[in-house]
């Protein structure tokens, strides 16, 4: 059951960032992709409170362009790969939007060949740090999805910008 509250919130939030980045509902109606009627997904960063406020304040800030997910999740969940061009909500750690993305590149590389380049985007520390972190997380979250963790396997990683945040 969704919390209405939390629900009213996204509403108003996605009017508000849907404004403000000059998507309008009328748009779709003249036949314009629905994306821009409908409410995009939503999702927090990382696995934790603190992770998901930390890397949202980082998207705010303009210091996080990117992430990364680890490829064999989405074939997990069966989901599609994110494409350019799709929108997204991210909320905080307690679960309010702050700020409406757009994808502007989605690229597939082998987490062992990520370059320094991957975490700069990522805004979350140095290049040996990212990998450490983004190491300890892909093996967590495959642990808890029953998948094997293999570090030479792929990771999808999201360029993106912000069209609004509070």
């Amino acid at each position: 059951m969704e919390d209405t509250n939390n629900d009213a919130l996204l509403e108003a939030f996605w009017v508000r960032a849907r404004n403000a980045a000059g998507i309008y509902p009328l748009e779709a109606v003249l036949g314009q992709d629905e994306q821009m009627s409908l409410r995009p997904p939503v999702f927090s960063f990382g696995d934790s409170v603190e992770l998901a406020d930390r890397l949202c304040q980082l998207v705010i800030d303009g210091k996080k362009t990117a992430t990364s997910s680890w490829r064999d999740m989405y074939s997990h969940e069966g989901a599609e790969l994110p494409e350019v061009g799709e929108l997204s909500i991210v909320c905080d750690g307690a679960g309010r939007p702050r700020v409406l993305l757009r994808l502007t590149a989605v690229e597939t590389v082998r987490f062992a060949h990520a370059g320094p380049e991957i975490a700069a985007a990522e805004g979350e520390g140095t290049f040996e740090e990212w990998r450490e972190a983004h190491d300890a997380f892909f093996r967590r979250e495959c642990e808890e999805a029953g998948i094997e963790f293999d570090p030479n396997g792929d990771i999808v990683v999201e360029h993106f910008e912000a069209l609004y945040s509070l």
